[in-house]
Parts: structure tokens; sequence; C-alpha cells
């Protein structure tokens, strides 16, 4: 492995055709991706939506490579990622797709009961919790302004009304 794992920021949605044109010019490249089921139907998709990593000493080429929008910069530098974390995220990976952690979801609550804000713009208010999503955030409904709206807070900011 020469080189360093530079970031490449792709065009919306042409990760793979990127790739495709990175290997062309005899590059390495790693898109990882995961798999997701929509509508029950179950297809991958890139782990990092717009973004692949290019094996490389020299990253300029990258600026004019069909897919490729840019390159992710601090200053002058691209950024770039250590080989061992590229490796932790293959050594994720399951025939050909990265598993993810399950969400962590709330057993603090259940579906209905009241709940209070402990912190935030929102402190002391009581609602009624929702649940939790996937992006593990706990949704509680909260009369705000004469109105109910669903309002997404992370775990520590809830407690028992």
């Amino acid at each position: 492995m020469t080189g360093q794992w530079v970031v490449a920021r792709t065009k919306p949605n042409r990760e793979r055709w990127a790739a495709e044109n990175v290997a062309r010019q005899g590059r390495e490249f790693y898109l990882p991706t995961v798999m997701v089921v929509r509508k029950r139907l179950a297809q991958t998709q890139p782990l990092f939506a717009n973004y692949l990593f290019v094996l490389t000493d020299q990253w300029h080429f990258l600026l004019s490579t069909f897919g490729i929008s840019g390159v992710v910069t601090f200053g002058e530098s691209p950024a770039t990622v250590s080989h061992q974390i590229i490796e932790a995220i293959k050594a994720r990976e399951v025939n050909g797709c990265v598993t993810l952690p399950a969400p962590v979801t709330s057993e603090r609550f259940k579906i209905g009961t009241q709940v209070r804000v402990k912190g935030g713009m929102f402190s002391g208010c009581i609602g009624v919790y929702e649940g939790a999503n996937p992006k593990q955030r706990e949704q509680v409904l909260l009369d705000f302004l004469g109105r109910k709206t669903s309002v997404l807070f992370a775990p520590e900011m809830l407690e028992a009304a």
C-alpha cells in the first residue's frame, strides 16, 4: 500500500460511476456500502453518500475524473483517512457490505407516556413520548405555541414526568 487514502467528493448518486472511472485510471479505491431495505426491496447504497476513498500519492488527477466533483481539502492539502481506519471499516464487511451496530432503542419510556425535557430551549416542557428514530433520537410530542409539534431529543435530555 503506497500512498494515502484521499477523500474524494462525488457528484450526487454517482459514487459507483466515479469509482469505475478511478479504477480505469489504474488507481485503487474504496467505496464502503451498506444493505438497506426499502419497500421490501433490499439494495446496497454507499455508507458515505457522495464520498469515495482513493489510494494515491498524486491526487490532482481526481479533479478531472468523471463522477468526481472535488477533493475534500484542508487549505491546500487533501483530507486523508488512515490505513487503519479503512481496514477497520473493511473488517466490518459481511458479503461486501459493512454491518453497522443496531440502533439503540429506548427502553426507558413506553410510547404514550409523559416525559419532561431536562435542558435546552424546551427545558421543563412536558410532552408525550412517541418513540425513538433510527438516528438514536427520542421523539416527543410537545404543545408548542398552541399546537402539537413533534420534536427530536437526545436520550439524555429526557426524564419521566
